[in-house]
């Protein structure tokens, strides 16, 4: 499992002692870069129906055309679990982008 992050909010994680939990759970860090931008193994899996999940709506919409690969957008607690347990149980929509798509639609009409 893989946790992309800025290099300040590394640093405050290591301050709160957070950091060294996740890489104990097996998570590595990589810092100041984005999803996007990263094409090999093993950000992007070998098997070409391997799917990819993420709470970035950025790589979510880039992704699929980037990796060649699909794609499952979820929340962040979404994607805990699915890297615990392999799956994304959950189908659910994230409210956040519930409320978006609603004012925009109502800012259109």
């Amino acid at each position: 499992t893989i946790a992309t992050l800025s290099r300040h909010v590394q640093a405050e994680g290591a301050e709160l002692g957070y950091t060294k939990k996740l890489e104990e759970f097996g998570v590595s860090l990589v810092n100041d870069t984005c999803w996007c931008m990263m094409l090999d193994p093993p950000i992007i899996p070998v098997d070409p129906a391997a799917r990819i999940m993420t709470n970035s709506g950025k790589y979510a919409h880039y992704g699929p055309g980037l990796t060649n690969r699909k794609l499952r957008f979820g929340t962040m607690m979404e994607c805990v679990e699915a890297a615990k347990t392999g799956e994304k149980r959950s189908s659910s929509i994230p409210s956040w982008l519930v409320r978006g798509f609603l004012s925009t639609t109502r800012r259109i009409r």
